[in-house]
């Protein structure tokens, strides 16, 4: 953990980093299938990266007292789930897991909003919130769908835990990027409710923030640029 720190705290490229382990995992979640061990150790080293990118970039100590009890909180309530297959453990993991995703994304823009030029890290810390923001969603899903069986249409009832929280996860990032294969729809109120509010936030966060990040990056550029060559060209005749 300490190494993942030092690359959170000091490296020019911490949100990269990040978005690189992101992306992976989307990948690796589906070949861990449904064996529990596996299933156990990324959810271990997901939040793990999480807790040492949240350490590195956080300085209120609240936050990060807060971010390490939901850990815990989310930790020892999924081992409970798995012992009594009681699903309000598995609630009660879920709605810790948000919670620290919610952390994470405050923090990382609040690290952002500090600096003063906006970098290629900077805009790879935008990504990073986009793909946290469907890790939350996902999380609310997943809540429908213990407190009310059915909320979702699509979804087999005779799979396991992991492949049904991977399809739920599935269905985020669909509706984020308004994608709408249809295999997987909304069917209770609330769940309908999130994934309207989900489109909403997907679109809204790609056409104005990060398309925002993206055309002061090129401003910065090209003015960088101007003035190389007002400089080059400033020498006497």
């Amino acid at each position: 953990m300490f190494r993942l720190y030092r690359i959170f705290k000091y490296s020019p490229a911490k949100f990269t980093v990040l978005l690189g382990f992101l992306v992976l995992q989307i990948f690796i979640s589906p070949i861990a299938g449904d064996s529990r061990v596996l299933q156990q150790v990324l959810y271990f080293y997901t939040y793990l990266v999480l807790i040492s990118a949240v350490t590195a970039i956080i300085s209120d100590r609240r936050k990060l007292y807060a971010y390490f009890s939901l850990y815990a909180a989310s930790l020892l309530s999924s081992v409970m789930f798995f012992h009594s297959k009681h699903l309000f453990w598995l609630s009660v993991s879920e709605g810790a897991d948000m919670l620290m995703l919610c952390i994470a994304v405050w923090g990382i823009q609040r690290f952002m909003s500090r600096q003063r030029r906006v970098t290629q890290d900077l805009i790879s810390g935008a990504i990073c919130i986009y793909m946290l923001a469907g890790m939350i969603w996902a999380d609310a899903y997943s809540q429908c769908e213990i407190y009310r069986r059915g909320s979702f249409s699509g979804l087999d009832p005779e799979s396991g835990i992991f492949a049904i929280r991977n399809a739920l996860t599935y269905f985020s990032y669909v509706t984020m990027l308004t994608v709408g294969y249809g295999d997987i729809m909304p069917v209770s109120f609330m769940a309908r409710s999130l994934a309207v509010l989900q489109g909403i936030f997907g679109q809204m966060y790609l056409a104005v923030f990060i398309a925002g990040i993206l055309g002061t990056f090129i401003s910065q550029h090209n003015a960088g640029s101007s003035d190389n060559n007002q400089s080059g060209h400033s020498g006497p005749d």
